[in-house]
């Protein structure tokens, strides 16, 4: 199973027949993020990006004033780019004018991009659950996590609660 804990807890198990309670799942805490899709012209673009992408750390977010989370394919000029997460849990839920300045503002400053994107995906994704927040006592989920695995037969439990957000991490 790869669904999110808080959609588990609400799930009904059985156990040969018999009603398997999960009462002993800790709530988990969740981060908002959204992800609006933009496209620039070639030429609009003084540094573009080669490779994958880039996710920005938090202490540079703060140290060049940026608020995005960043990720673009390197054959083209599309860009994903994610906003939310621990530090702009606000910005998550912003309205698309809003979300497509902001995005704008961080591509000038990431890769100079001049101009308006020639293309904005209206309707952005929105996720109020996008992943775990881990914290100190996360170990607390992991526990539970594997009790669920150990106490019902067959029952396999994989995704960014047990794994980490990492896709290496998950796929491993």
């Amino acid at each position: 199973m790869t669904a999110p804990l808080s959609n588990v807890q609400r799930m009904k198990f059985t156990k040969r027949g018999a009603p398997f309670v999960l009462d002993f799942l800790p709530k988990v805490d969740y981060l908002p993020l959204s992800l609006m899709v933009t496209a620039f012209k070639k030429e609009d673009v003084k540094k573009p990006l080669e490779g994958f992408g880039v996710l920005i750390p938090y202490k540079e977010q703060q140290e060049h004033g940026l608020q995005t989370l960043d990720r673009a394919p390197n054959d083209q000029y599309l860009y994903m780019t994610f906003v939310g997460g621990s530090h702009s849990r606000d910005l998550a839920g912003a309205p698309t004018s809003i979300l497509k300045q902001l995005v704008t503002s961080d591509l000038r400053k990431l890769l100079g991009v001049v101009g308006q994107p020639t293309f904005v995906k209206q309707a952005y994704i929105y996720w109020r659950n996008a992943f775990p927040l881990y914290g100190h006592d996360y170990s607390s989920i992991l526990e539970a996590i594997e009790k669920m695995e150990k106490n019902l037969p067959g029952f396999f439990y994989a995704g960014n609660n047990k794994d980490g957000l990492a896709v290496g991490n998950v796929i491993a």
